[in-house]
């Protein structure tokens, strides 16, 4: 019948409403939780990336640096002396025996001493040593006969000096009789340059005053640039700065040694750590003094003078003696 025909009914706006509603919040959970596992995955995959490409391109770790003492006041380990017995012996022992390039002291102290005539001596069989006097006009007359039969080698003969206020240069009054006395005798000679440099030109005259006063005579032994501070602030080379100074013990040894003879250089502990720049001057010998028992100086040196006040025969009163190193 028309009246009672039914059309199909329609689903109510609710009831459509309440199921899309429900498919949109299932679905984007879904997608969520696999969206958060795939980035977590990611994630680790690229760490464990990161951390082989580190132990792959990284170096070993370095250790942490340790602080090195100023050698001026610290002597050196006797570690270094320790040198591994194998093919590098030679590169070893330079290394060993280096700071930045410069020589440390050879020596172990601990084997110095004095004999019962107040002598120096080296207790180490592999090395051998010298004894020696350095003199000037302050001993006066010499008996060098006497000298060289009392165990004495050689002899640094105090050549001239300049003046400390006005700069004049001069001979000392006995060298010439020093000189040829030594000779005479059979001892190695050398001889000493008492400098007051403050510029290279002066150095440089002093070279040139040693030069023609030794042509005479046939030394052994090297020819000594002996820089001293005199006096203060009225001394003339109170303003020495230590490059000035470095320059002109270069001068005077290059002149020096063109000239054919052997070159060293005289300081004092106080000298060779706060006025001369030793590194430039390696090239040279270094006579090192110290009135010590034991040498406290972190540098190498080649002679010692240990004492003023040793008792030799031949001279009257006291004189300064040295202990020379053969290498």
């Amino acid at each position: 019948m028309a009246g009672t025909h039914l059309r199909p009914r329609k689903p109510s706006d609710s009831s459509r409403g309440g199921t899309a509603v429900t498919t949109r919040r299932r679905t984007p959970v879904l997608l969520w939780v696999i969206l958060g596992l795939l980035l977590a995955a990611a994630v680790t995959v690229s760490i464990l990336l990161l951390r082989l490409g580190r132990q792959e391109e990284e170096p070993e770790a370095s250790p942490t640096p340790q602080a090195t003492a100023d050698p001026a006041a610290t002597p050196v380990p006797s570690a270094m002396t320790v040198i591994p017995a194998d093919g590098g012996m030679d590169i070893a022992l330079q290394a060993a025996r280096k700071r930045d390039g410069f020589p440390l002291l050879s020596w172990d102290t601990a084997l110095f001493s004095l004999d019962s005539r107040g002598r120096m001596t080296y207790n180490d069989s592999s090395i051998a040593t010298r004894t020696g006097i350095d003199v000037s006009e302050h001993q006066y007359d010499i008996d060098w006969a006497a000298v060289a039969a009392d165990g004495i080698d050689f002899a640094i003969i105090r050549l001239g000096y300049r003046g400390s206020t006005a700069g004049g240069l001069y001979e000392d009054g006995y060298f010439q009789q020093n000189i040829q006395g030594a000779l005479a005798n059979g001892l190695d000679v050398g001889v000493y340059f008492y400098s007051q440099a403050i510029s290279v030109e002066e150095a440089r005259e002093e070279a040139a005053f040693v030069l023609e006063r030794l042509e005479p005579y046939q030394i052994t032994y090297p020819v000594v640039f002996d820089w001293e501070i005199v006096g203060g602030d009225e001394a003339r080379t109170y303003t020495v700065g230590r490059r000035t100074l470095a320059d002109c013990a270069a001068a005077f040894c290059q002149d020096i040694q063109d000239a054919g003879y052997d070159t060293m250089i005289y300081f004092t502990q106080y000298l060779g750590y706060r006025k001369y720049m030793l590194r430039t001057l390696t090239e040279h010998g270094f006579w090192y003094a110290e009135y010590e028992p034991q040498p406290r100086f972190a540098y190498d040196f080649d002679m010692w003078q240990y004492t003023c006040y040793g008792q030799v025969d031949g001279i009257e009163g006291e004189v300064d003696l040295n202990i020379q190193f053969l290498r």
